[in-house]
């Protein structure tokens, strides 16, 4: 009973664990919920496993830690400033905990450690089909029907962004070449594992991500080193001699060449590594978390604040084309600015903890001697961990310019790897004669399980509920695109509301909704109704995400429609506190002034949008100055004094009807709906498959 019961509980994490692999492929929620639903259901099938026996204990030290970690995170996003963004990462901590407290629980036997390996080599070998039909047919091809990726210049595989595709391969590339050289398998199983490394090559290069070769480089070089090491210890002293002058020549020679081309290598670098798409340059985002992070340097500023502070200190040098960077793209600044020092150094603890404790298996198994007669040893424990160690090294360096663990597929990936380096080897207490816990597995292993079952019971409630809300609002928001003066939406609106209230896009939506269902023909008190609904709607919104500017543009102009024109201006001023340089707030303001008839306010709002730094419509601003002086030309031919005008329009007041004095001061549906003009660049960033259509993230 107990062994089928077993069989089911692998069968959910299998499942939730592949398609996290596929679906998790970028920041957006969208899609993922039903995979953390099956992992969840994982977890809390596992609690029938509560007193299986055990074949290892955990390290003490290791496991603290990573309770440690985890609480500590959980406890900060719960007091985070916008609650969708804590959900967000609450999510990802525990889909990452829940992988690694199962691979302990679950995963004790070499048999089901290659069935998982295997999972992560479906999940590889996946996207190097998809690359292969993006590279053949089209580039934009992705996962669901309907959806396509954005990034079209390069392949991605399951990938939206080339570089985080090179980089997941390059980051699994020691772990096939640890099968293929340490196994214990036969030669067919090692040369597909072989193949498998060698495909992996092949689409990096041909990818062309800066990113991918160093993840590539670093995770070939942290391998070789342990090879190198394990080799060390195992061949005759003047092989030793032999080996070192080789190792000192080799770095001398790399030294030489890195000295002698320093200057092209760093500009290299710096347009290849340290600029991202659309001109992003990485040292000037990490300017602006490291002021993000000197706001509250030893707790942080709350779950992905970076949007709102991102935002707040973006830097006047990275111009208008760059996208909004949202995520710092770097992990550990990332740690420090969200959750402050603290956060920071649990995260190093967990990695230096896991670290030593894989190195010293190798260590202890490279004395071992290898019964085929071959100089390395053979066996399918060191070369998990090797390629695990390389692994996890290449994702570390890889995590210095991108946002690695914000990725599903990247954080379970590296939750199993750092599980498997804390029991790196299933039978090792097989031979100790200590006698055997009262509780199977001892108290750390019990708290692991009892644990496990808890975050189960979350996640699988998360998914269940937050599947069926975003499939109406996702339904909701492709009504919308596609007739938004329809009736379709609202239902699914509707329902979704009632499963996720905490949702400020979702009500943002709605919001929008009501404004585009404003038809000419529609009485005065139902006109104001759908305008005082929307409202509604954007008012929840802000309490729930009083950041979000571009939600302030739409906002004000209800506000206006509804006669309240000093609350439609501060709105606008509100929004220009977290986004200064931000041109749609500035242009948004410039209109505000129009709409009333103040002619001066106005003229110096459009001249600001022109210089604006970020989401600069330059022809919106152009359009509203030449709208200025042929309204200023016609009113001083039918002697017209604007300027008193727009004095009185200055002074009427601040709830005031609209005051309307100029004919061609009418609200646009650009302006109604907060919609951004399509020449501005895509404030979604750099997101994944479904992100290019949906509303997430990078």
């Amino acid at each position: 009973m107990t062994t089928s019961w077993r069989f089911v509980v692998m069968l959910f994490f299998l499942a939730g664990f592949v398609l996290t692999g596929l679906i998790g492929t970028s920041t957006s929620m969208t899609f993922i919920w039903p995979a953390y639903a099956l992992l969840g259901g994982a977890g809390f099938l596992s609690i029938g496993l509560l007193f299986k026996e055990q074949g290892f204990t955990l390290p003490r030290c290791g496991t603290l830690a990573v309770f440690a970690l985890t609480a500590y995170l959980l406890i900060r996003a719960s007091k985070s400033p916008v609650s969708y963004f804590a959900r967000e990462d609450v999510a990802l901590i525990l889909t990452g905990f829940l992988c690694y407290c199962l691979f302990l629980s679950l995963v004790s036997s070499g048999s089901w450690r290659l069935r998982l390996l295997q999972a992560i080599a479906g999940i590889v070998v996946v996207n190097l089909v998809f690359a292969l039909i993006q590279a053949v047919i089209s580039p934009t091809i992705w996962l669901i029907p309907g959806y396509e990726r954005t990034f079209t210049n390069q392949i991605g595989g399951l990938f939206n962004h080339p570089d985080h595709f090179a980089g997941f391969l390059g980051c699994l590339v020691p772990v096939w070449l640890g099968m293929a050289f340490y196994s214990r398998h036969g030669n067919r199983h090692r040369y597909l594992w072989g193949a498998l490394a060698g495909a992996s090559l092949v689409a990096i290069l041909h990818a062309g991500s800066a990113t991918g070769l160093l993840a590539l480089l670093c995770g070939l070089g942290m391998f070789v080193l342990l090879t190198g090491t394990i080799l060390y210890r195992r061949i005759t002293p003047a092989a030793k001699r032999t080996f070192l002058l080789f190792a000192a020549g080799f770095t001398l020679v790399a030294s030489g060449i890195g000295f002698l081309f320093a200057g092209p290598l760093g500009q290299q670098i710096d347009r290849t590594l340290l600029t991202k798409g659309g001109g992003s340059s990485l040292p000037l985002i990490w300017k602006a978390g490291v002021k993000q992070a000197t706001e509250a340097p030893v707790l942080g500023t709350g779950s992905r604040t970076s949007y709102i502070y991102g935002r707040l200190y973006r830097e006047e040098a990275l111009g208008n084309t760059a996208a909004e960077p949202e995520f710092i793209h770097n992990e550990y600044l990332q740690m420090w600015a969200d959750y402050g020092l603290v956060g920071l150094v649990l995260l190093f603890a967990v990695l230096a903890l896991h670290a030593r404790s894989g190195l010293a298996f190798v260590r202890a198994y490279a004395g071992f001697g290898n019964a085929r007669g071959g100089i390395l040893p053979r066996s399918d424990h060191l070369a998990w961990v090797l390629g695990a160690i390389a692994s996890l090294s290449a994702m570390g360096v890889l995590a210095l310019f991108d946002f690695t663990l914000h990725l599903p597929v990247f954080l379970i990936v590296a939750a199993v790897f750092l599980a498997l380096l804390a029991a790196p080897d299933p039978m090792a207490t097989a031979l100790r004669s200590a006698p055997a816990p009262i509780i199977p597995g001892g108290s750390l292993m019990f708290v692991n399980r009892t644990v496990a079952f808890g975050c189960g019971i979350a996640m699988l409630l998360f998914g269940l509920v937050f599947s069926r809300s975003e499939f109406h609002y996702e339904m909701a928001r492709l009504s919308f695109e596609a007739d938004p003066d329809g009736y379709r939406h609202f239902r699914h609106l509707k329902a979704a509301r009632a499963l996720d209230s905490k949702n400020p896009f979702l009500l943002v939506l709605s919001a929008h909704a009501q404004v585009a269902g404003i038809s000419s023909e529609m009485a005065a008190p139902e006109r104001r109704q759908a305008l005082e609904q929307a409202d509604h709607y954007f008012s929840r919104a802000r309490a729930l995400y009083p950041q979000d500017v571009f939600a302030a543009v739409g906002h004000a102009a209800v506000l206006d429609e509804l006669g309240r024109k000093g609350s439609a201006l501060q709105r606008l001023h509100d929004a220009r506190e977290f986004a200064p340089s931000y041109g749609n707030l500035i242009l948004a303001e410039a209109e505000h002034h129009l709409r009333h008839g103040n002619i001066l306010a106005a003229e110096e709002s459009f001249a600001a949008a022109l210089e604006a730094d970020a989401f600069r419509d330059t022809e919106a601003a152009r359009r509203g100055l030449r709208t200025l002086t042929e309204w200023k030309l016609i009113a001083e031919e039918n002697g017209v004094d604007w300027r008193r005008d727009s004095l009185e329009a200055e002074r009427s007041p601040a709830e005031a009807p609209s005051y309307r004095r100029m004919p061609t001061a009418r609200m646009s549906e650009r302006n109604l709906t907060g919609k951004a003009p399509a020449d501005t660049p895509d404030t979604a960033g750099e997101t994944g498959g479904a992100d290019a259509t949906a509303t997430g993230g990078e």
